[in-house]
């Protein structure tokens, strides 16, 4: 074997042993991949959810139903907005990226407190404190899934530790 000088190959990150760009792996990798679809499956429901909220909002600014116009589209267009964020997340996390992982919790957490405060409100058996507890429960589950790092380390990283971007 022919030493290079410069000190290169596989000591290099995201080279392999002959000095040529490792493979990048597609999709999650080890044991914990089952995690991951888990969020994925997760966030899609979350993603269903949120566009119906937006269609709801919009039927009812179409129908007069809104006591406010402006207040329920804009409501509609931020339903959407993080209807689309959420699914960028989620495809790049099935594709076996990194970086949908932060907004994902983040809105997971905002979910929970948002879900305990109303839960602390309401009144046992309405359908708003119902809703709430399917909220909280998929958030938690979500949530706590992607915090305890197993899908951080299902998830492969790409050449010279870049994350690759969603």
């Amino acid at each position: 074997m022919v030493e290079r000088s410069g000190g290169g190959g596989a000591g290099r990150p995201g080279e392999d042993e002959h000095g040529q760009p490792a493979p990048v792996a597609q999709g999650p990798v080890g044991v914990a991949a089952p995690v991951v679809g888990l969020v994925v499956a997760g966030l899609a429901v979350e993603v269903l959810a949120l566009a119906a909220v937006a269609l709801l909002y919009a039927l009812g600014t179409g129908s007069g139903a809104a006591t406010s116009t402006g207040l329920a589209l804009g409501s509609a267009v931020l339903a959407l907005a993080l209807a689309t964020l959420l699914g960028g997340s989620a495809v790049g996390m099935a594709r076996g990226r990194r970086r949908g992982r932060v907004p994902a919790l983040v809105w997971q957490v905002l979910q929970l407190l948002v879900a305990a405060q109303v839960v602390v409100e309401e009144t046992s058996g309405s359908t708003t404190w119902w809703a709430a507890l399917g909220v909280a429960a998929l958030a938690g589950v979500v949530g706590v899934a992607l915090a305890t790092g197993a899908v951080t380390r299902a998830l492969p990283v790409g050449p010279d530790g870049d994350d690759r971007l969603l």
